[in-house]
């Protein structure tokens, strides 16, 4: 699953976002990730309101380093 998520990361432009509609537990374990990879994530409930199903939105931010005054 991370080796996914890594290939996606590279292949979004900063401001790209994620959908992803499954179980509770992989949507829990995706956003996890995601923050690692400081993606904004946002859980969500299905129109159904299942708790076994969300809805995981994820928006890749651009960042820069913490070191932009030592040139």
């Amino acid at each position: 699953m991370k080796y996914v998520l890594l290939e996606m990361d590279r292949i979004l432009r900063p401001g790209g976002h994620v959908i992803i509609r499954e179980s509770t537990y992989f949507v829990d374990a995706v956003a996890t990730v995601g923050k690692g990879m400081r993606w904004i994530c946002l859980k969500e409930k299905t129109e159904y309101g299942v708790d076994k199903e969300k809805v995981l939105i994820c928006q890749k931010k651009l960042w820069h380093s913490s070191n932009t005054g030592s040139r």
